[in-house]
């Protein structure tokens, strides 16, 4: 897939970037590129292969520690001197209408 000007013009648009046209050929080009590489890497066959790490639980070869609580739960301390709270929750000024 090639990025071609059109394209360049939404992307910056949707990141909010103002590119010179003195620039756009050349990022054309090294988008085109990063997307072309992108492909390549999509057509490697992984099957049977063992993930090193995964952001999900349970994956193999994560090495996730267990999740403990460090501090002493002081909500209750924190409530009592708090100018408004409600369920456990601080109460702040609408700041939006």
């Amino acid at each position: 897939m090639s990025i071609d000007a059109k394209v360049l013009d939404k992307l910056a648009d949707l990141s909010r970037l103002e590119i010179e046209e003195a620039q756009k050929g050349q990022i054309m080009e090294k988008l085109s590129g990063i997307v072309s590489f992108i492909e390549q890497l999509s057509e490697v066959n992984t099957e049977g292969v063992t993930p090193m790490a995964s952001p999900t639980a349970g994956a193999v070869g994560t090495r996730e520690r267990e999740d403990e609580a460090t501090a002493e739960d002081r909500r209750d301390d924190f409530m009592q001197v708090s100018p408004q709270g409600e369920m456990g929750f601080y109460v702040v000024p609408r700041v939006i209408e």
